[in-house]
């Protein structure tokens, strides 16, 4: 970074920093995205960034830092260092063996250079892109070339151009303070729906461009979660949902490990409604689990929190929401709980046609914003196995089934003992419809809040194979542990009824006749009656039976005035 100093330099509001550079003479650079390594883009001819003062909605800045204005013309700008040079010419190098107008099949399976945007995506997220454009003041031909080449470069298939132009036509006419309300009210699609025939048409690609093109799924956690499609987090009572959904959020947000496993290869912004637990429970179980991860909350700049959900039914909620994930730019949203979301659902929890209304109030929201929903629920009550991996078909309330492209479902592996507060043992399934699947056993300490320095989150996670096998040693030790604890309750009653026996002949008696007045075996009494002469509480003594002397047996004088 020291070769970029004495460029001009400024901060985004999400934490990152451009450089501007002057591009050398006789160079020809493309922009890329993650290229040069992630997170990191640049901008060549046609390129396009938003510089200070320029502002989001609410009032985060762009802003120059001190000293590093932009404050020269363009010809006194410094060149990049040589070795960003050489990068960019090698990557430009790649982009001039293509034809200065290729058609759109070829474009089509062109390399993108940012997260592949799909077939059924493509309106809806350009319109996005145009719109977070507008909002900070964009033109309309800024916006238009800027979709040109997201369009050329990520869409699979590109959109006809003549569509990309309407698109920015569309954004365009509002005013930059107008653009959220517009992209809430849905105003690109309405204009669609009611385009004249000669206006719109359906495009299609041949079976060969779809043998050929790039058609990418991207994993936000690998195996588990993949970017844009509705996920639901479910368990009973006591699994830990919001605990985990929280440990989830701070992966993504950071990038690193989900529940110390699980790669989260990039981060992203994040975003946590939480309408049950309370700011203070948030905050404390946050904190515990950023130190897990070795960082203090306070260095999770990309996860952003609020301590209310939306009612799904109020179209006003709604739209907030949808303000909420643009202002706040979120690629995730963690909405705990839901039933929170729909408490004008009344008895119709079973209803198929009306909480898929609900449902599609979430829906809407991720398309028309891009953002991967998250939903913290629960599973039926009555469960057949209620200590086995659970299954899609538990999730509590019609529609969430239908609804959820991918799910975590929890459930506990061993009845929640008390006695051990803060130990959890769950099973963790995961799957989705892109195919990905797994199965895991989770343990996880929190302790209690009279631990020695408090609570924490430690958290193991093992193979299924090795969490039946943790179950089954333990349901051996507790079977053993439990024919000891009845041993011991037997012994105490045998050991009880010979004292009785024995304190009842103070002068002492035979060994048979303590036993049948014990109602103890012979073997079991003969233990019993050894175990008392070696404890100093019994002692050998003579009896008399039919005028001879026999073995007999008595309390001592210890145990008689106990």
């Amino acid at each position: 970074l020291l070769e970029l100093t004495g460029a001009p330099l400024s901060r985004t509001p999400s934490g990152g920093r451009h450089y501007v550079f002057r591009q050398p003479a006789g160079r020809d650079w493309r922009n890329t995205q993650g290229e040069i390594a992630p997170h990191v883009d640049t901008r060549g001819n046609g390129g396009l960034f938003i510089a200070p003062p320029s502002a989001l909605p609410g009032g985060r800045t762009y802003q120059w830092v001190e000293g590093c204005e932009l404050d020269v013309p363009r010809e006194r700008l410094p060149e990049p260092p040589a070795w960003l040079v050489e990068i960019l010419d090698r990557l430009g190098s790649r982009a001039t063996n293509r034809p200065t107008s290729p058609s759109l099949a070829r474009v089509a399976a062109a390399p993108a250079t940012g997260n592949v945007i799909p077939d059924g995506q493509r309106n809806g997220t350009l319109a996005k892109l145009a719109g977070a454009m507008r909002r900070v003041g964009m033109s309309q031909g800024e916006i238009q070339a800027a979709l040109l080449k997201a369009n050329a470069d990520r869409c699979r298939p590109p959109l006809d151009p003549r569509e990309v132009d309407r698109i920015a036509e569309s954004i365009g006419r509002y005013e930059p303070d107008q653009i959220s309300v517009a992209l809430v009210e849905n105003h690109w699609e309405q204009m669609v729906a009611g385009a004249k025939p000669s206006e719109f048409q359906f495009t299609a690609i041949t079976s060969r461009e779809l043998a050929t093109n790039s058609y990418t799924l991207e994993y936000l956690v690998e195996g588990v979660l993949v970017r844009g499609q509705p996920t639901v987090i479910a368990g009973p009572k006591k699994t830990l949902k919001t605990n985990i959904s929280i440990d989830l959020a701070l992966a993504l947000g950071h990038g690193g490990l989900f529940l110390t496993r699980l790669n989260v290869p990039n981060a992203v912004r994040v975003g946590v409604m939480s309408g049950e637990s309370g700011a203070a429970t948030i905050q404390e179980t946050a904190r515990r689990i950023a130190l897990s991860k070795n960082w203090t909350l306070e260095n999770f700049t990309g996860v952003f929190w609020s301590f209310d959900v939306p009612q799904l039914n109020n179209r006003k909620h709604v739209e907030a929401l949808t303000r909420f994930i643009a202002d706040y730019e979120l690629e995730v949203l963690i909405l705990d709980p839901t039933y929170l979301m729909m408490l004008g659902l009344g008895q119709d929890a079973g209803n198929l046609f009306v909480v898929g209304e609900y449902l599609k109030s979430i829906g809407d929201v991720a398309q028309a914003t891009g953002c991967t929903p998250i939903l913290c629920h629960h599973l039926k009550k009555s469960i057949q196995e209620p200590y086995e991996p659970a299954e899609l078909e538990n999730i509590a309330w019609a529609g969430f089934q239908e609804f959820v492209r991918q799910w975590i479902l929890l459930n506990r592996r061993v009845k929640y003992d008390p006695d051990h507060g803060g130990h959890h043992e769950l099973w963790m399934s995961v799957g989705g419809s892109a195919g990905h699947s797994g199965l895991w056993g989770l343990n996880i300490d929190e302790g209690t809040r009279q631990d020695q320095g408090g609570r924490r989150w430690e958290v193991e996670v093992i193979s299924a194979a090795e969490a039946y096998g943790q179950r089954a040693e333990a349901a051996n030790e507790q079977h053993e542990e439990r024919k000891q604890r009845q041993q011991q309750s037997r012994d105490e009653k045998h050991r009880e009824a010979i004292l009785k026996s024995l304190r009842l002949h103070p002068a002492g008696e035979t060994p048979r006749v303590i036993r049948e007045m014990a109602a103890v075996s012979g073997s079991i009494a003969t233990r019993h009656l050894d175990a008392l002469i070696a404890e100093g509480l019994a002692e050998e003594c003579a009896v008399k039976k039919n005028n001879r002397d026999e073995r007999g047996i008595r309390l001592t004088s210890q145990a008689l005035s106990a």
